[in-house]
């Protein structure tokens, strides 16, 4: 049975009155009709909560359940019919989700309006037994139906915590002319099953969104990474260059992206961050690869890519989401780097003595904003043994436990600092350099770095 008395010292009249539910019980009831009248109307009324009770462990469909509560709370309190009302928080209403004698009609009320509104206000018990005389009572659906409405007994349900969940109501004793101080208990015992069942219903509703939505992030990280290169890319003697890229996804995918090819003359690189978390990003930052990728197959003018890109993201993707992004190609017998960028944090350049600048870039508009947008095509060159350090705002904005940002001053720190120059000895320096700021704080963004360095075709 549900622990009907923990809703009794609330109301000291009613917990005065709860031993008349405690003496049937002491007594042999395997046959209610040696009781009295009283202890078989109880004893009737402990076996239909008991009933409820199993309903409860059996019976997994919300709507089955309340109709079994509805249909037991008449039988209990010998009422011609019941009604439960679910509070729709957001809205501030009563809507009847089991209605005895309506139909499929659903009735809605405001909290505060009628009976049972007045009762989700108050979040008291109302007993009434002349409705016409009450001024909270609206006659309206019996004038509608011809129903007759003689008394009424209303009650608040209420989740663990007292807040309100909704309303049960029972109308017109059929043994009597009004309910009495047992069928308000009685009344109090329904109201926790319809709470439990309506809480249990919360949670199941919140553990399937739950893992709907680790399932989504789970898609998300796999289009993510299955669309992305190795990061770590042995080349082939002669190539002239070497380059490392690592992500490190956050719990809430996001929409970074690396990618890289390279042919006899030239290396194209990418990096980019996609706005937004989840699916949606992801399936925009596979869109986004694909569509540089395709066009860098074709030419080597960053603008011209970054244009070309900009106008389909802006007809294919919605308009609230946008992509930060950074593209180059490295002309690998001179060291030409010719390059763009569309919003994004501008690259360091590993100069060969050591010395960390800010790569000189204009940035130009976010792609996927203007469906016309020129972009601005710059140069510069890298000696031989010279480099470039590519990141995403996931690292920039890397918080540790005092909501401090990692910042792009701390990376120009930490790459002066860095000795080594090869490719996986910077991302691996750096992000060492981030764990330790950050520690066990999560982080809500993906991180990801991408080191090139030019050798040289005659290294």
């Amino acid at each position: 049975m549900a622990p009907v008395p923990a809703v009794l010292p609330d109301n000291p009249r009613l917990r005065s009155d709860w031993s008349f539910m405690v003496d049937p019980m002491e007594k042999d009831i395997s046959s209610p009709g040696e009781l009295g009248l009283a202890d078989s109307k109880m004893a009737r009324a402990l076996y239909a909560l008991l009933e409820l009770s199993k309903a409860m462990s059996s019976e997994l469909d919300l709507g089955a359940l309340l109709a079994i509560i509805v249909e037991e709370a008449s039988s209990v309190v010998e009422a011609e019919r019941t009604s439960i009302f679910v509070y729709d928080e957001e809205r501030d209403r009563l809507w009847s989700r089991v209605a005895q004698g309506m139909g499929e009609r659903t009735i809605e009320l405001k909290v505060g309006s009628g009976v049972a509104g007045d009762v989700a206000r108050t979040l008291r018990l109302t007993n009434i037994d002349d409705p016409y005389g009450d001024p909270r009572f609206n006659p309206a659906w019996d004038r509608e139906s011809g129903f007759r409405t003689r008394s009424i007994l209303s009650a608040p349900v209420l989740d663990s915590a007292g807040k309100l969940l909704g309303v049960i109501q029972s109308i017109n004793k059929t043994s009597a002319p009004r309910f009495d101080s047992q069928d308000e208990i009685l009344m109090n015992a329904l109201a926790s099953h319809v709470a439990v069942a309506l809480e249990r219903a919360q949670l199941t509703r919140l553990h399937v969104e739950n893992e709907r939505h680790e399932k989504a992030l789970e898609l998300a990280h796999q289009i993510q990474m299955r669309m992305l290169p190795s990061g770590t890319v042995t080349t082939p003697p002669g190539a002239g260059f070497e380059i490392h890229a690592h992500m490190n996804p956050a719990r809430q995918v996001g929409g970074d992206l690396y990618d890289f090819f390279w042919d006899e003359d030239r290396l194209y690189f990418c990096i980019a961050d996609v706005s937004g978390k989840g699916v949606g990003a992801a399936l925009v930052m596979a869109v986004t690869k694909t569509l540089c990728r395709a066009n860098a197959s074709l030419q080597s003018d960053a603008a011209k890519l970054f244009s070309s890109v900009n106008e389909r993201l802006h007809e294919d993707t919605d308009a609230t989401m946008f992509v930060t992004a950074f593209c180059g190609f490295l002309d690998l017998n001179n060291g030409l780097l010719r390059y763009c960028n569309a919003g994004h944090d501008r690259p360091f350049v590993l100069t060969h003595d050591g010395a960390i600048r800010e790569l000189e870039s204009k940035p130009g508009l976010v792609l996927g904003v203007l469906p016309k947008y020129q972009y601005l095509l710059q140069e510069t060159v890298l000696e031989p043994g010279e480099g470039i350090f590519l990141f995403t705002d996931g690292v920039t904005e890397a918080t540790n436990a005092k909501d401090e940002f990692f910042m792009v001053e701390r990376i120009r720190e930490t790459l002066e600092a860095c000795d080594a120059r090869t490719p996986p000895d910077v991302v691996s320096f750096v992000l060492k350099a981030v764990d330790g700021f950050v520690q066990d704080a999560p982080q809500a963004d993906d991180m990801t770095m991408m080191s090139i360095r030019f050798l040289g075709k005659a290294h």
